[in-house]
Parts: structure tokens; sequence; C-alpha cells
């Protein structure tokens, strides 16, 4: 416990001493007391399908088929609520101790929760767009009376199957994933909170950052570059830092 309030109060250091910090989230946000099989479907949606499997060519030929599939992951995550670090990243968005949210997730939790400027570089399961006449409509308003979508979905002006607003392997990167390149260019700070960074391009974000800070459960890949590593559940590193930064007054 000692060790964790050190490295708190370094976190605090660097976060107050910064003009310009950002945030990273993954998977390892949600934990065991939150939904931890989310994290699971979160992580392995892309991969419930073999990868020749996931592109945008094989979803246009049988959309029905990745909708077969999906729909664990699909059901589950149109249930999901924002959780303890989504609500904490909204606080200290308020009291201008972080600039943005740049997020892998797809599940469009932090916009949910309040955050104002997030970037999902992997696009977003919350809205979905219509590959025939090109509509875009929020997933909200397709749900049915038990809160529960109809998969799969179906465009309402033409009737043919929407696509959801997320990136295939042989489709470009959302717009989301340049323009949080260009953020990590202003950033002085950079808060990784669970997620290993090990797959390119994202683990290409941080490396404008000067300054790294690591929370997460497991080793990642820009461990020997941090200025402070957490090796601990998110949500309970949050959690600690909300409380430290209440006491301080620096949130509130």
């Amino acid at each position: 416990m000692e060790e964790l309030n050190e490295s708190i109060s370094k976190v605090i250091a660097m976060l107050t001493k910064s003009d310009y910090p950002v945030v990273l989230t993954g998977p390892g946000i949600f934990t065991e007391n939150n939904n931890s099989e989310t994290v699971n479907q979160e992580n392995n949606l892309m991969t419930m399908l073999d990868p020749e499997e996931f592109t945008i060519k094989r979803y246009r030929e049988d959309p029905e088929s990745f909708y077969d599939q999906g729909t664990p992951f699909f059901s589950m995550i149109y249930e999901t609520k924002p959780n303890e670090v989504h609500l904490a990243l909204v606080e200290l968005e308020k009291n201008n101790l972080i600039k943005s949210v740049i997020t892998q997730n797809i599940d469009g939790l932090h916009k949910e929760a309040g955050s104002k400027k997030v970037f999902e570089i992997h696009g977003t399961i919350k809205t979905a767009t219509c590959t025939h006449c090109e509509r875009k409509f929020a997933i909200e308003d397709l749900l049915s009376d038990n809160s529960e979508c109809e998969l799969p979905p179906q465009c309402p002006e033409c009737g043919e199957t929407l696509k959801p607003d997320i990136a295939f392997y042989d489709e470009p990167l959302p717009a989301d994933f340049f323009k949080a390149k260009e953020e990590t260019k202003q950033a002085d700070l950079m808060i990784i909170i669970g997620s290993k960074m090990q797959t390119s391009p994202d683990n290409e974000i941080p490396v404008p950052c000067k300054n790294i800070i690591v929370i997460n459960r497991e080793p990642t890949f820009y461990d020997q570059k941090a200025s402070v590593i957490i090796h601990e559940n998110p949500a309970s590193v949050i959690k600690t830092l909300m409380e430290e930064l209440g006491k301080r007054q620096l949130v509130g």
C-alpha cells in the first residue's frame, strides 16, 4: 500500500505540472466486479471470426453470420454501463486535469459517461451505418422495449442490414485514429490505463509523448519508457487516485 501511495503521489505531481495531459484506455479498465466477461468479449470481438473472415468483403457477402457469431458480445455490450474508471475520467476532464480520452474500446462508454473529448480509434458499436443507403443510426434508437437490439439490425429506411461503425481488418482506420495521433503530438503526458499496447498501429500513438504513466495489471509495451508504472487493478488505482485528489481539493 505504501508503494501504491508513493506512485499515486508521483502521478498527481505529473498531472498538476502537465500542460496537456491525455489518457489512453483499453479493455483492462473493466474489473472482476464490473462485468469482467465484457473485457473478454471486448478483447475478442475481432477474433471471434477467423482474421480472413473479419473483413468488410466477407461482411457484405454474409452479414448475418457476423452477427450470429457476435451475438453474445453485442447483447452484453448494449447493456453495459460506465464504471468507476469512466466516471473518474469525466471528473478529471471537468477539473481540467486531463484534456481528452483516447480509447481502444468500441463500447462508447466514455461518451455515455460524459467525457467530452473522446477519440474512439477503432470506432464504436453504439452507431451503425447502412452499407446500401449509407445512412447512420444510433443503436439506442433501434433498441426494443426490453433494451435489446434485434440482431442483425435493419436499416429503418431501406431494410438492409446495418454495419456497426467499427473498423474491419481490410477497412481504413476511422478518422478518430488519426485525430488521436495529432492529439498526442500536443500532449506532454499520457496515462495509459488498462492496455498492454502490444499491437500496431495502436502502440504508435504514445510515441511522441515524453512522459508516460502506465496503470495496468500486466506488463505493457511501454513499461520501459514509462516514468510511473503501476501493475495493479486499474479500477482500484483510479479510486485511490481520485480519493487523494479529493483530499488535496483538486477535484470536487
